[in-house]
């Protein structure tokens, strides 16, 4: 018989190699285990998702006002250094907010009422010099009705009583902005309390430490974060006021106000903005180079902002990847609305934090373990012989 030098010039005809089998193949225990962890990690998420999404009615206005909470954070503190009681400071603070909200609700009362009488000519402005857009997306629209087979019929809850509807509405905004308010006024009421019994909830020394420094962290970010963001979507409103008053428009505060609030509503904020001076812009002139110049400055003002003003005010450790933060303002608008979508990027900022504060609490405890065992290690070295063997024992 042949042995197997005789086949090398025909490698087909080769018998085949055993595989080898090497302990590394197969997963470990602590590969398992850390299966087992993302895959709770996933259960949980989308688990926490659900919750969310069916009770967005109490825990919309509950997040909002923890934000919001994180966010007048230090001026409560600093009135607690000169003496105030917390619970007085934190009435204060909150009674200053709504008194604020309602004057800002009374400047612009006026302007509003005037712009929504327009908004129907500004619509149809915009219907009118966009007639082929609209046509095009009308088809669309119609061939992809055919290809899923819709033949239109729809049941909508608006086809009832309307004055019901907005009763329905009107009292859960009410509920909510009062869950708001209150959450706001406990929160900066009681958030020394509560973070003192999370650190005793905390086993060891070094858990209690990165929970502090996570709670720290968390305040000072979201604080300087909103600071600084308001201080830009301010300047942003100014110039908006100026862009309305040289293009003549009717009540260039409420513009200014406008550009202000939307500006906080990542990459669909702007767009509202300049679609809305287009569309004014063509109510106040026929030719299209004059309507649209307010929308085009407008535009080119917030580029200019959004990518170099915005960076080197907010600076690197605020700085948030774009597609993190694109990602999340889709999911927290999906789960949310519009008030999801503002509050994604503090959302986004409150789980990066607590990400690396994870991290540096590992890292921090697995130097701890080795400086352990190097210790032990030496320790063990200087003692003699019988010391070493009951130090092992």
């Amino acid at each position: 018989m042949l042995n197997v030098s005789a086949w090398k010039p025909f490698p087909r005809y080769m018998a085949e190699p055993e595989e080898e089998t090497s302990a590394g193949s197969d997963i470990s225990p602590q590969d398992h285990d850390l299966i087992v962890r993302y895959a709770i990690i996933g259960i949980f998420v989308i688990l926490a998702t659900t919750a969310l999404y069916l009770t967005r009615v109490i825990s919309l206005p509950v997040t909002a006002g923890v934000i919001f909470g994180l966010v007048l954070g230090p001026p409560v503190d600093a009135m607690v250094r000169r003496g105030v009681p917390q619970h007085l400071a934190a009435a204060v603070v909150v009674l200053l907010g709504v008194l604020v909200l309602l004057l800002l609700v009374a400047t612009l009362t006026v302007p509003i009422a005037a712009w929504s009488d327009q908004f129907p000519k500004m619509v149809a402005a915009l219907k009118l010099k966009l007639v082929g857009v609209l046509a095009f997306m009308e088809e669309f629209k119609q061939v992809a009705g055919d290809l899923s087979g819709d033949d239109g019929a729809k049941v909508s809850v608006s086809d009832g009583n309307p004055l019901v509807s907005i009763a329905i509405s009107s009292t859960a905004a009410a509920g909510g902005l009062l869950i708001f308010v209150a959450t706001v006024y406990f929160w900066l009421a009681t958030r020394r309390d509560l973070k003192a019994r999370t650190l005793r909830l905390c086993l060891g020394r070094g858990a209690r430490k990165s929970a502090g420094a996570f709670f720290e962290e968390i305040e000072t970010r979201t604080a300087r974060y909103f600071g600084l963001v308001t201080v830009v979507n301010l300047g942003m409103g100014l110039i908006s006021v100026a862009i309305a008053w040289f293009a003549g428009l009717p009540y260039p505060v409420f513009w200014g106000a406008l550009a202000f609030f939307l500006n906080y509503l990542a990459f669909i904020g702007p767009i509202i903005v300049a679609v809305a001076f287009f569309a004014a812009g063509l109510l106040s002139s026929p030719h299209i180079l004059v309507a649209v110049w307010p929308a085009t400055a407008y535009y080119v003002v917030h580029l200019i902002e959004g990518n170099a003003v915005t960076p080197v005010f907010v600076g690197r450790r605020l700085t948030i990847s774009p597609f993190l933060v694109f990602i999340s303002f889709i999911f927290w608008l999906w789960l949310w609305g519009p008030i999801g979508a503002v509050l994604s990027t503090p959302i986004l900022l409150v789980a990066l934090v607590a990400r690396e504060e994870f991290v540096q609490y590992r890292q921090a405890m697995r130097e701890l373990e080795q400086a352990e065992g190097e210790g032990e290690g030496e320790g063990a070295k200087g003692q003699p012989a019988g010391t070493a063997t009951a130090l092992a024992r």
